[in-house]
């Protein structure tokens, strides 16, 4: 005996969430947040890696060097978030958080 009733559609998961923002489908997560999170990882993970394999060899000039890349990476960030904010208020978009 089928049912009257019409089928209720199947709320998507986080992993879904995540598959969708890549994707033309509408998503309630960001793409940029999650390519910028992926690669901030990857650049933390090589950095202790770089420093653990070479900690007897690395000097004070080696360590200042890593802290401004660093630095870089944290000044790019920033610019590129104030400039994501900047071009969605000139189009009159909700910025993104």
């Amino acid at each position: 005996m089928k049912s009257s009733e019409p089928k209720q559609k199947k709320e998507p998961g986080f992993f879904d969430e995540v598959i969708m923002t890549f994707s033309n489908n509408k998503s309630m997560l960001s793409s940029k947040k999650i390519e910028r999170f992926i690669v901030f990882n990857c650049f933390l993970v090589l950095t202790f890696y770089y420093v653990f394999i070479n900690i007897d060899e690395i000097d004070a000039r080696s360590f200042i060097e890593i802290i401004g890349v660093w630095l870089f990476y944290g000044g790019y960030n920033s610019f590129m978030s104030l400039r994501d904010k900047k071009l969605s208020n000139q189009n009159g978009d909700e910025p993104t958080q």
